[in-house]
């Protein structure tokens, strides 16, 4: 590994974690119904590139936008440095061109719901698309820029004949891990726009006919969640009985932050959803989607070097 790319991983791993904190901010924005701060106006705010005496609303979204530019820009440094230190179909190249493509779409997305206004108290149908829509691709984001970093770091690539069992369990988990997300994305919106006093008076809302159907499927996050927690624990735990010690301890990281997340997302709900624990709550989503990423990346990179003394004496 050259200076360069000992630097290029360095910020790979650094944009990795920027976006992480911009997700977050994002959940502040919606949590605080700051989504209108700028009124209509994208990418200018309030029809002016800098807001002149903004609200505190104005100042959080006005945030959020300064954070996601610069997100933008890492993730292009990312791409364009890529193409400088390594070869044309290298898998860092290949993850940072798709990184790229992820974070225009995520920056429409974003877009979108300015535009068309689809914020702060607004309940359309075209939010309660374009929500789920917005936070699977910012978890495809997170994989694309976790990829970069894992393998700018020296680690080796999987095989193109890994087993189809191990990728599709693989692929599976990561797949109910997006599906979580999408309602953890839609259930926070509900608490945006239908807040609650208390647990017990959120838990009447759920379960009243009369309730919005944002409301009547908030109840099918948490068992979703522990249905796909239990079965992605189940499934790296399986994996890694006979992985490197480094893939067992990714796994057990895993294990660790689906009982973390649990529990966290119960204080969440006993808590009426106050704004620091929806935070910390999503922080722990994008910990445990980051985390399985790397261990999949680990796992069949891991069974491509167990293949190497084999190919070798063919």
């Amino acid at each position: 590994m050259t200076e360069s790319q000992r630097r290029y991983r360095l910020l790979a791993w650094s944009v990795l974690v920027f976006n992480v904190f911009v997700i977050l901010g994002g959940a502040i924005v919606r949590a605080t119904g700051s989504g209108d701060g700028c009124g209509a106006s994208w990418p200018t705010c309030t029809d002016r590139i800098f807001p002149s005496s903004p609200g505190v609303e104005t100042v959080i979204e006005f945030s959020h936008r300064i954070t996601s530019a610069l997100a933008i820009l890492g993730v292009l440094a990312l791409y364009v440095l890529a193409r400088r230190l390594y070869p044309n179909g290298h898998w860092v190249r290949r993850a940072a061109g798709v990184s790229i493509i992820l974070m225009v779409v995520e920056s429409l997305l974003g877009a979108s719901l300015v535009i068309f206004g689809w914020v702060d108290q607004d309940a359309s149908i075209g939010r309660m698309i374009v929500v789920p829509l917005h936070l699977a691709n910012t978890y495809l984001l997170l994989g694309a820029l976790t990829l970069t970093a894992w393998w700018a770091s020296g680690n080796p690539v999987p095989s193109e004949t890994v087993d189809g069992p191990t990728r599709r369990e693989l692929v599976f988990g990561a797949g109910g891990l997006l599906l979580v997300g999408a309602m953890g994305a839609l259930n926070a919106l509900s608490d945006t726009l239908y807040p609650t006093d208390s647990f017990l008076s959120g838990l009447q809302q759920e379960i009243s006919a009369d309730a919005p159907w944002l409301v009547q499927l908030r109840v099918l996050h948490p068992i979703v969640a522990i249905a796909v927690g239990f079965g992605v624990a189940y499934l790296v735990m399986r994996r890694s009985a006979t992985a490197s010690e480094r893939t067992k301890r990714i796994s057990a990281i895993i294990i660790g932050l689906v009982v973390v997340q649990f529990f966290a997302g119960l204080v969440n709900v006993m808590l009426a959803t106050p704004l620091e624990t929806q935070v910390v709550h999503l922080a722990f989503a994008d910990a445990m989607w980051i985390a399985y990423v790397i261990f999949a990346a680990a796992l069949l990179g891991e069974r491509q070097i167990a293949r190497t003394p084999i190919e070798r004496t063919v």
